[in-house]
């Protein structure tokens, strides 16, 4: 039946060859020449004819024309499409070969249109040409981007940077972040990527492209700075290649060609930002401007003005503004001289907002009156330079006027320590009245006089002994009293325990497959207990001002080392697209416990 069909479609083949449009290979690349080839059979081509012409689009460059006559053999899909409509036979035809190269853009494109004059006309003989260019294989399966939201600043303004990743279609995978440092000039705010997402790429759907904002910086200095190229490790499906193999069978040769493409290691970067700080002008700097820059709102209000000697007034400032993430400078407080004071409690915290991180704080100061009377406290003020309007502003609370009546007990007795009072007195009245029931005093015999507790050795052994558990219970108050009052050591005290907690998230992620979660849960749970261990806040410094930091504080070089490269590692855990192993995650929560067990010594 099979060879029927051939002969059939054989005895129709001759039947209506048409001129046609192909190219000289199966894989069009970007940026590297191909040919365009015109194919006209001979007993087609007109007698009074000039020379094609091709007007290249969309980036496609003309390079030369050439011409040759051939055989042209049918394919199979010409003789089956030959059996309905005509044609697929072997016929001689002249073939133009336009030589174009490619543009470097990838996608589906039109390349152009040939015109040809014949019989002195000028025709449009094939219309749009669609051609299909994709990366070559030996380009770079994977593009790195990095654009920040603003190259010229002021110094200690915020802005942020845009992580983008385009995927050819000759990417394999295994995405690794090796180096997402973004330098020591910079206090970041680093996002979790949580909403970076892979879509293809319109008009290729074997690519793929996604973007989000990395981070939010600050610069700590003026000048030409830099943000240094993002590194990053993937595999990608290598250049093809032709492999001959030869085969001897019963005396005979054979040879044998094949094709193959081996997956290969690469690397990819993304360029270098250039980033121009201006320092904060001199003209118009308020005496008491706290270095802020940005947009900031600022209060301070009284929870009372009219209190009693021994009570205590609270005074809450607010602060909130839009400059270097996770960090805002303390006002500058009047004197509160008729007053006296306890450390004040400070509450920092940052949010993502829009296209901004927006750090909030607030302070509370409590005062204890000294004595009685009206008393007068000056204004506040806070001053920061807004970029937006290139000038210093200033915000003011206050001044206030606080009345002070007299409590029911001295200033001094309630903020130092409460008194513990005996039984009311006897009044004279009741003495009176007891005088008829007083009891007589009798004698004691002289029996008991050999009985005095003084007398004996066992009283002056215990007497003894009372005297320094007298003296440690009164060092054990007096230090409870002042680890209580050390909000640093109360802080160190609470480290483990806190811990254990930040620990117990981290497991619970784990559990759960959360990677994103689990890195984030291990780098905020070594931070924090380092700024727990040490009563300093490292979140918000750089890479280099922590190691400097720990090694003020005596950390040995090798642990510092550990401490840097595994928050290095959570970083790009959290950070790079990809998620790592099962394994991978939790061998990394069995070190980071390890590590921090090594810090407790």
């Amino acid at each position: 039946m099979k060879r029927i069909l051939l002969t059939c479609l054989s005895l129709v083949a001759l039947l209506n060859a048409r001129p046609s449009l192909q190219l000289d290979r199966e894989r069009v690349e970007a940026g590297q020449t191909f040919g365009l080839q015109l194919v006209m059979p001979l007993q087609e081509l007109p007698e009074n004819r000039g020379v094609p012409q091709m007007e290249t689009h969309n980036g496609f460059t003309f390079l030369g024309l050439d011409s040759s006559d051939q055989v042209m053999r049918p394919s199979m899909e010409d003789m089956f499409n030959s059996f309905f409509n005509g044609g697929g036979r072997s016929y001689k035809a002249r073939i133009y070969n336009f030589k174009l190269r490619a543009p470097k853009k990838t996608g589906q494109m039109d390349a152009g249109q040939i015109t040809w004059e014949i019989d002195g006309q000028v025709q449009n003989i094939s219309g749009k040409i669609p051609v299909s260019v994709q990366r070559a294989y030996t380009d770079d399966a994977l593009a790195v981007s990095l654009t920040a939201s603003k190259k010229t600043i002021y110094e200690g303004e915020q802005f942020y940077v845009t992580l983008g990743f385009h995927t050819y279609e000759h990417f394999e995978g295994g995405l690794q972040a090796t180096d997402m440092s973004t330098g020591n000039d910079f206090i970041v705010h680093r996002s979790d990527l949580n909403n970076m997402e892979f879509k293809p790429v319109e008009g290729s759907r074997r690519e793929m492209q996604a973007s989000a904002k990395f981070a939010w910086l600050s610069p700590t200095k003026s000048g030409n700075l830099q943000i240094p190229p993002f590194k990053f490790k993937y595999t990608k499906r290598g250049e093809p290649k032709i492999v001959e193999e030869k085969k001897q069978m019963g005396g005979m040769s054979f040879s044998s060609r094949t094709v193959k493409q081996e997956s290969i290691e690469a690397e990819a970067t993304s360029p270098i930002i250039n980033i121009t700080v201006k320092p904060l002008p001199a003209e118009g700097k308020p005496a008491n401007f706290s270095g802020m820059v940005g947009d900031y709102k600022f209060s301070a209000e009284f929870d009372r003005t009219n209190l009693k000697v021994g009570e205590a007034l609270t005074l809450s400032i607010n602060i909130r503004g839009d400059g270097t993430p996770g960090t805002i400078a303390d006002p500058k407080l009047p004197d509160f001289g008729d007053f006296r004071s306890v450390p004040p409690e400070n509450n920092i915290s940052k949010k993502i907002t829009g296209n901004k991180v927006i750090t909030s704080k607030e302070i509370r100061v409590f005062l204890y009156p000294k004595k009685k009377g009206t008393f007068t406290i000056p204004e506040i003020s806070y001053s920061w330079f807004n970029p937006a309007k290139k000038k210093y502003e200033t915000a003011v609370a206050g001044p206030w006027t606080i009345e002070v009546e007299k409590g029911d007990a001295s200033a001094e007795a309630v903020f130092q320590a409460p008194v513990v009072q005996g039984p009311a007195a006897v009044q004279k009245q009741e003495i009176e009245s007891l005088g008829s029931d007083i009891r007589y005093i009798h004698a004691v015999g002289k029996a008991h006089d050999s009985a005095r507790p003084y007398k004996s050795i066992a009283f002056w052994i215990i007497f003894a002994a009372a005297i320094p558990f007298y003296i440690l219970v009164n060092l054990a108050i007096t230090r409870r009293r002042k680890h209580n009052n050390d909000a640093a050591l109360v802080r160190k005290g609470k480290a483990d325990k806190m811990l254990k907690a930040r620990f117990a998230n981290a497991r619970a992620a784990l559990k759960e497959g959360n990677a994103k979660a689990l890195y984030a849960a291990l780098e905020n749970g070594l931070i924090d207990y380092l700024s727990d261990r040490t009563n300093l806040e490292f979140k918000g410094m750089t890479r280099p001002q922590m190691k400097e930091e720990l090694s003020k504080l005596g950390v040995k070089e090798e642990t510092i080392a550990a401490i840097d490269s595994w928050l290095e590692k959570c970083a790009f855990a959290r950070f790079a697209p990809v998620n790592p192993s099962a394994e991978e995650q939790k061998q990394m929560l069995a070190d980071v416990e390890k590590l921090c067990e090594g810090l407790k010594v």
